[in-house]
């Protein structure tokens, strides 16, 4: 089995990159490191989520403050631990890989194609609805 992203299509036709695979494996993991210590995995967690609020809280604050490096550190710890999250390609699955990357090139392009067209779109809008209101604002001819 592959645990490299795949790219499919969303419900509504968008593109989604599912790394679900990969994501399976480190639940296991964590599963198993938490069957190994409960307690230990347990409050590593409670910190995370702790430290995630405080970050919030001293982000209001214009961003004072440390609790997000430390919440990022002991992520890093706790992914460490599960074996990382690192990919390690398989020389089998490089022609896989290739063509995926490849695929995501090319949808890539077709989504930059139609975000530049609508771009397009909205700023010939834009500039009709000017013409419009300047029209309105202008008096009338005598």
């Amino acid at each position: 089995m592959s645990y490299l992203p795949t790219l499919r299509r969303a419900h509504n036709g968008a593109i989604a990159l599912d790394g679900s695979a990969a994501a399976h494996e480190q639940i296991s993991a964590l599963a198993d490191l938490y069957r190994e210590d409960p307690e230990g995995v347990g409050d590593m967690l409670i910190e995370i989520a702790d430290l995630k609020d405080r970050a919030e809280r001293e982000r209001d604050l214009d961003g004072l403050g440390h609790a997000e490096h430390m919440r990022d550190a002991i992520v890093t710890e706790l992914i460490h631990e599960i074996g990382g999250a690192e990919i390690h390609l398989d020389p089998r699955d490089n022609h896989h890989a290739l063509m995926q990357a490849r695929s995501l090139a090319h949808h890539a392009r077709r989504i930059g194609d139609a975000a530049q067209q609508r771009a397009d779109q909205l700023a010939a809008l834009t500039a009709i609805a000017r013409g419009v209101r300047e029209e309105r604002r202008r008096p009338p001819a005598c």
